[in-house]
């Protein structure tokens, strides 16, 4: 299998996404740690109740969801880095086909071609809270019945 990816990326290539994922992996680190700095000699949280904070929780929220996500992405860097040198990089752990090298220069920690991917995405669940909203109402099931609409008092002047 590592004979198909030498075949397919040319050490050049090889050279240039090295070098992409190691500064990429670089910047992502010094990130991690700026935001963990500032996250350390910042003000201590407030209550959340508090609605002159609300602003500032989202704020440290989305703060956490960044440091989450940079986290997640250098360690797929790290992975993608130990498959170059093992010889097993470009190549789909779905299949065993060479990914494409414009996947890999878009994703270059990608692990599957297009198609794996996708159907891996499509075998797992989805949250509720990830699905596309409807703006139609859900049917009702079946022997329930409407609910009456109140009626207001009409009041003429």
């Amino acid at each position: 299998m590592a004979m198909e990816a030498t075949d397919t990326l040319d050490r050049t290539i090889v050279k240039e996404l090295e070098a992409f994922l190691l500064e990429r992996r670089a910047r992502l680190q010094e990130a991690v740690r700026a935001r963990m700095v500032e996250r350390r000699t910042g003000e201590p949280r407030r209550s959340p109740e508090d609605a002159t904070n609300a602003v500032q929780s989202l704020d440290e929220d989305f703060a956490v969801a960044m440091l989450d996500r940079q986290s997640r992405e250098a360690a797929q860097i790290d992975a993608a880095l130990e498959r170059l040198a093992r010889g097993e990089y470009g190549i789909c752990r779905g299949c065993g086909v060479f990914i494409g090298l414009g996947r890999l220069k878009a994703l270059p920690f990608a692990q599957r071609c297009t198609a794996c991917q996708a159907d891996v995405e499509a075998r797992e669940p989805r949250s509720e809270a990830l699905r596309p909203l409807s703006i139609r109402p859900r049917p009702r099931p079946p022997g329930a019945r409407r609910q009456p609409q109140p009626s207001w008092p009409v009041t003429t002047g």
